[in-house]
């Protein structure tokens, strides 16, 4: 019943935010749209090392380095984003009706649902149970299929594979984009988050290591599964604080 309700208000948050944006037109939706995708990459590019530099120096804000890095880059990112396209495009561009009102749809649901998705990324990075709600691990499917959270992971892994890649060495263990200097090159970025909530039992990273051997895991977007050891070189930081912490992957190069 818990997880009905979760799903449900995430719904309704997703429904809000669409309606809110339908009310600027297909050219304002359009560039919110833009705003929130471009304030993802930022967010998911910069916010490990600054979590990182937050829990050496602020001891007692490590716990909560993860969640408010990637709250703080996102919101000041699209902050900034959408000052700037407002100042460059103050007045809204008219469309042929059918255009206009598909339009501003289809961008308006994109872009909330890019922002819950990033959403729910803060919420997995947070310190709190393993299992947040009582249900949520990185496992659960939601009554509407796709796990938001994890598509967003699942992009923003091949905008660093493919997109944005930039070469640096072997940094793939799986092999699949060459030497592109990737996010999350295994895909299980879920996993390791709900491994390092300090609150609740189980060993994650075992039980993905044992259960689910030459498969992919079902972590943040596609991948091998996670084995048992140190962590990668350039996987994501831990999150919930614990941000290069030894909680992770070894390298198999």
């Amino acid at each position: 019943m818990v997880a009905q309700i979760v799903d449900i208000c995430v719904i309704l948050l997703i429904l809000g935010m669409t309606y809110a944006l339908m009310s600027e037109g297909v050219w304002g939706a359009a560039l919110q749209f833009f705003n929130v995708l471009f304030s993802t990459i930022i967010t998911l590019n910069f916010y490990e090392p600054l979590a990182a530099l937050i829990a050496t120096n602020v001891s007692f804000l490590s716990g909560f380095a993860d969640t408010m890095c990637i709250l703080l880059l996102f919101s000041i990112s699209l902050l900034i984003l959408r000052l700037a396209t407002e100042n460059l495009s103050p007045t809204m561009v008219k469309f042929p009706m059918p255009v206009y009102h598909l339009g501003r749809i289809f961008f308006g649901l994109a872009a909330s649902i890019m922002t819950t998705g990033i959403l729910l990324i803060a919420l997995d990075a947070s310190p709190g149970q393993k299992k947040i709600f009582g249900f949520y691990d990185y496992k659960y499917q939601p009554m509407y299929k796709n796990r938001l959270d994890k598509e967003v992971l699942a992009f923003f892994q091949y905008t660093t594979g493919y997109i944005f890649s930039h070469s640096g060495g072997s940094r793939d263990p799986l092999n699949e984009y060459g030497d592109a200097r990737i996010f999350d090159p295994r895909g299980d970025w879920l996993i390791r988050s709900q491994e390092a909530r300090p609150y609740g039992e189980g060993g994650i990273l075992e039980e993905a290591a044992s259960g689910a051997e030459g498969a992919p895991a079902e972590g943040g977007a596609e991948g091998g599964a996670a084995p048992k050891g140190g962590r990668s070189q350039d996987g994501p930081g831990i999150p919930g604080g614990t941000a290069g912490a030894a909680v992770g992957l070894a390298p198999t190069n």
